[in-house]
C-alpha cells in the first residue's frame, strides 16, 4: 500500500472512529450519572437504637435557656452543616462500693498530708469527708472521684510573684500529682490538657482568668476525656473542664495544689447503641426557640453571634447512664450552648418516665 493510499484511507477512517469514541463516552456518562441518580434517591436505611431503645436526655446543669438569647449565624460555611446521622451512645456502668475501699480512701487522704488518725472522716452516703484546719477533701467510695481543696492566705497569694516553669513543666507536675493519689483514669490521660492562667483578685474574693501568664499568680491545668470516634468531648462548663488540678508557685516552695477535682466516669466500651442525628438545621432552630442549654455566656449579653458547630459527646460531672452526643455553639464573647443531638422520638423526660 502506498502512503497516498494509507493517507486516504486514514482521513476516512478517522471521522468515524471519533464518533465512535464520542459515542462511548456519551453511553458512559449516562450510565454514570444514571448510577448516581439511583444511588443519591434510593432509601436510606432507617437508623434505630437495638439495645437501649428510648433514653434520658443529657442532664445539663447550671445552665441557662437559650431562649433569653438572640442569634446571627456567622460560620465559615454561612449555614448548619449536617456532619454524620448517626452516632453511638455509650453506657455507663454505675459505680458501686468496692471491697478495699476504705484502705484506698486513707492511703489518698495520708497522701495529701492529712493525718487520718487525729482526723477520722466521716461518711456521707457515699462521699468520705476528711478536713482539718488546712484542708479538706471529699472522695467518692465507689469510683474514688475527689475534691481536694487547701485553705492557703488568698491574700498573700495576690501579693506574691508566681515563677511559673515552663507549661510542659507545669503539665507534668499536675499528672504527677494525680498519680500519686492514683486518680489518672487512661480516657484523661490520652486526652488533651489546657492551661489557665488566674489571679486572686481581693476585691471580688475569687480567682479571674488573665489572658497573660505575667499577670498571674496561679494556674489551673485542665484534663479532658479523649477523642471519641473522632468526635470532640465537651465538658459541663465548655471552657474549663471538671478534672482539674489548680497549683501556685513561689520562691520558698517548688508548687502548692490549692485545689483539685477528678469527676470522671467510665464508659463501656463494649455496651453501646447506634443513634439517628437530629440535622444540624433542627439543632439551630431548637436553638432559637430555647431549647438549648447555654453554660457560658458574657454577663448582659443577649445578642450573639455563633462562630462555630460542632458535634461531640458531653461529659458529664455528676453520674448518667449515658455517655451521648450533643451539638455545641460557639460564640462571640466566650458564649457556650448545647442543644440534644438524638431526636425527641428516642427520648424520654423526667415526666415521662413512670412513677413521676
Amino acid at each position: 500500500m502506498s502512503l497516498t493510499e494509507f493517507s486516504y484511507y486514514i482521513r476516512r477512517v478517522l471521522p468515524v472512529a471519533i464518533i465512535f469514541v464520542l459515542l462511548i463516552f456519551t453511553i458512559s456518562y449516562f450510565i454514570n450519572f444514571y448510577l448516581r441518580y439511583l444511588e443519591n434517591n434510593k432509601p436510606k436505611p432507617v437508623i434505630a437504637p437495638k439495645i437501649f431503645g428510648k433514653i434520658r436526655p443529657p442532664q445539663i446543669k447550671n445552665a441557662t435557656s437559650s431562649g433569653y438569647f438572640s442569634f446571627l449565624l456567622d460560620t465559615i460555611e454561612g449555614q448548619p452543616i449536617t456532619t454524620t446521622d448517626s452516632a453511638r451512645v455509650y453506657f455507663v456502668p454505675k459505680p458501686a462500693v468496692r471491697f478495699g475501699y476504705r484502705e484506698k480512701i486513707l492511703l489518698m487522704a495520708k497522701t495529701l498530708g492529712f493525718d487520718v488518725e487525729k482526723t477520722p472522716y466521716s461518711l456521707v452516703d457515699n462521699i468520705a469527708i476528711f478536713e482539718d484546719e488546712n484542708r479538706s477533701l471529699e472522695i467518692n467510695i465507689t469510683n474514688f472521684n475527689f475534691k481536694y481543696e487547701s485553705f492557703p492566705d488568698r491574700n498573700l497569694i495576690a501579693t506574691s510573684t508566681a515563677l511559673f516553669p515552663s507549661e510542659r513543666e507545669i503539665e507534668n507536675k499536675a499528672i504527677d500529682f494525680l498519680k500519686r493519689i492514683n486518680r489518672y483514669p487512661d480516657e484523661l490521660a490520652k486526652g488533651m490538657i489546657r492551661l489557665i492562667y488566674i489571679k486572686y483578685d481581693p476585691v471580688f474574693q475569687d480567682f479571674v482568668e488573665v489572658k497573660n501568664r505575667e499577670e498571674a499568680n496561679v494556674v489551673e491545668v485542665d484534663f479532658y476525656r479523649q477523642n471519641i470516634n473522632e468526635r470532640p468531648v465537651f465538658s459541663p462548663s465548655f471552657f474549663k473542664s471538671q478534672n482539674y488540678v489548680i497549683m501556685t508557685f513561689n520562691e520558698e516552695i517548688d508548687y502548692e495544689v490549692i485545689k483539685a477535682q477528678v469527676a470522671f466516669f467510665e464508659r463501656s466500651d463494649s455496651q453501646y447503641d447506634l443513634y439517628p442525628i437530629k440535622s444540624a438545621d433542627l439543632a439551630w432552630e431548637e436553638l432559637i426557640k430555647g431549647k438549648g442549654k447555654v453554660v457560658a455566656a458574657t454577663e448582659g449579653q443577649r445578642e450573639v453571634a455563633i462562630k462555630k458547630i460542632d458535634l461531640g459527646y458531653y461529659d458529664f460531672d455528676s453520674y448518667q447512664s449515658f455517655l451521648q452526643p450533643v451539638y455545641l455553639f460557639l460564640g462571640d464573647n466566650n458564649f457556650a450552648a448545647y442543644v440534644e443531638a438524638i431526636p425527641d422520638q428516642w427520648l424520654v423526660r423526667e415526666d415521662q418516665v413512670e412513677g413521676n
